[in-house]
């Protein structure tokens, strides 16, 4: 028995509930960008700009994800791409927190 066997039920149910996952993380994606959009707005600073762009990212992301489940799954939104916006989310993310 593998040490990590005892995670292999969770795995099963989070496989069971992906698309559910990807649905939520999506919408409460986008509702943090409207939040910071509308920041944005009232404060004319570029870190709501660059906050706003990471959570841009971040549902465009998701969304990419749920598409990928209907449009050749797997190969519609490869993990090299989703690594590239993680990346970008990160980096928008460290601009809003450094930039003065």
């Amino acid at each position: 028995m593998a040490f990590w066997d005892f995670l292999r039920p969770l795995t099963q149910q989070a496989i069971e509930l992906d698309f559910y996952t990807r649905i939520v993380v999506f919408i409460l994606s986008m509702a943090l960008l409207a939040i910071s959009v509308l920041a944005f707005k009232r404060s004319k600073s570029n870190k709501f700009l660059f906050v706003s762009i990471a959570f841009f990212l971040f549902a465009l992301k998701w969304a990419l994800k749920i598409a990928d489940l209907f449009f050749s799954p797997g190969e519609f939104f490869h993990r090299a791409a989703e690594n590239v916006m993680e990346l970008l989310i990160l980096a928008s993310l460290f601009i809003a927190v450094f930039k003065k």
